[in-house]
C-alpha cells in the first residue's frame, strides 16, 4: 500500500509514522511531502526510519514536489497546514489553507489511486476537506473524510474521567468549539470543545502525539474488512439529518453502511444547527478566495 503524508517534516507526522507502521502489518511505501525548506528535516526522518529498521516498509520517497508523490497513492493523509497558534482565529486559517487543498484535490484526482482514501488532519480540517473536495471537481467526494476521532477519543477520556465510560461514542458537526458529543451532559461538551484550546495553552503548541494516534484509529476503523462504527466528518450529501449538503461534516458513520441515523433531543438538534451555520460561514469564507474567483 502506497501511502502519502503531507507535513511530513512535522511533528505529528514525527509521531504518526511508527504508529502507521506498527499498526498495519502489510507491505507499506511512504511519500513524504512537504515544502522545499523542509527537505533536509525529510531527508533526517528518512534516516530515523531506516534505522527502525520496520520489516514491512518497503520504500520511502519524499520531496516538494506533489504530481510525482501523489502518482498512484492508495491513503493520502493531509496533516500539512498552517498550524494554529494561541489567539488565532478560523477564518485566518481558512484563509491561508484553502488554496493549499484546493490545489492538491486537483492533483490528487488527476494522479492518486481511483479508490485513494483521503484523509484531511490540518485545520480548519472540515472546510480544508471540503476544499479538497472542490479542487477535485467532486470526483473523490465519497473518498475524502476529515479527522474527527480525536474529538471522540477526547469524547470517551472525558465519559471516563468523570466515572461513566461506555460504547458507541459519537460526535457531530465540526472541528471547533460548536461540536457536539450525543446524548451527553454539557460537562462532557465543554470538556471536548474546549480540551484542544486547553492544550495548545498548556503547551504552546496543538495536539500531536494524540493526533497522531487519532489518524490510525480512523484509518483503522477505516479500511476494516468488518463493519466498524465511528465518527467521521464526510461529505455531506443525502444525509439523514438535514444538514446543508455541500459540507464536510461529521456524523455517526459505518465503513460498510454509511452514515448512521441516530434520534437528536430539542436540544441536540439546536446544537446540530450552530454547527452547520459556522460552516456554511467557514464555506463563504474559503470560496471568496481570490483563487476560487
Amino acid at each position: 500500500m502506497k501511502i502519502a503524508i503531507t507535513g511530513a517534516a512535522g511533528q505529528i507526522s514525527y509521531a504518526l509514522i511508527p504508529l502507521l507502521l506498527e499498526r498495519f502489518k502489510f507491505p507499506i511505501e511512504l511519500s513524504l511531502i512537504d515544502l522545499p525548506d523542509k527537505i533536509s528535516l525529510l531527508r533526517g526522518l528518512e534516516m530515523e526510519l531506516e534505522d527502525f529498521c520496520f520489516s514491512n516498509l518497503k520504500n520511502v520517497s519524499s520531496g516538494s514536489d506533489e504530481n510525482t508523490l501523489f502518482e498512484g497513492v492508495d491513503v493520502a493523509i493531509f496533516l500539512g497546514a498552517k498550524p494554529r497558534a494561541h489567539g488565532m482565529e478560523r477564518s485566518d486559517l481558512i484563509t491561508v489553507n484553502g488554496a493549499t487543498f484546493h490545489r492538491q484535490g486537483k492533483i490528487l484526482a488527476d494522479v492518486a489511486n481511483p479508490k485513494v482514501k483521503a484523509l484531511v488532519v490540518g485545520n480548519p480540517a472540515n472546510t480544508n476537506a471540503l476544499m479538497l473536495i472542490r479542487g477535485g471537481d467532486y470526483k473523490l467526494k465519497n473518498q475524502v473524510q476529515a479527522l474527527m476521532r480525536l474529538d471522540q477519543n477526547r469524547a470517551e477520556t472525558a465519559l471516563k474521567l468523570a466515572g461513566r465510560p461506555h460504547q458507541d461514542v459519537f460526535v457531530f458537526g465540526n472541528h471547533s468549539p460548536t461540536i457536539f458529543v450525543h446524548n451527553a451532559s454539557m460537562e462532557i461538551n465543554d470538556f471536548v470543545r474546549k480540551r484542544g484550546a486547553d492544550v495548545i495553552k498548556a503547551r504552546g503548541m496543538s495536539s500531536q502525539a494524540s493526533a497522531a494516534k487519532a489518524v490510525v484509529d480512523h484509518l483503522d476503523d477505516w479500511m476494516s474488512s468488518e463493519d466498524r462504527q465511528y465518527s467521521a466528518a464526510i461529505y455531506s450529501k443525502n444525509n439523514p439529518y438535514g444538514v446543508d449538503e455541500d459540507l464536510v461534516f461529521s456524523f455517526p458513520f459505518s465503513n460498510k453502511k454509511g452514515i448512521l441515523e441516530l434520534p437528536l433531543s430539542r436540544e441536540e438538534q439546536g446544537m446540530l444547527k450552530q454547527t452547520e451555520d459556522e460552516m456554511q460561514k467557514e464555506r463563504q469564507i474559503a470560496c471568496t478566495i481570490p483563487f476560487l474567483n
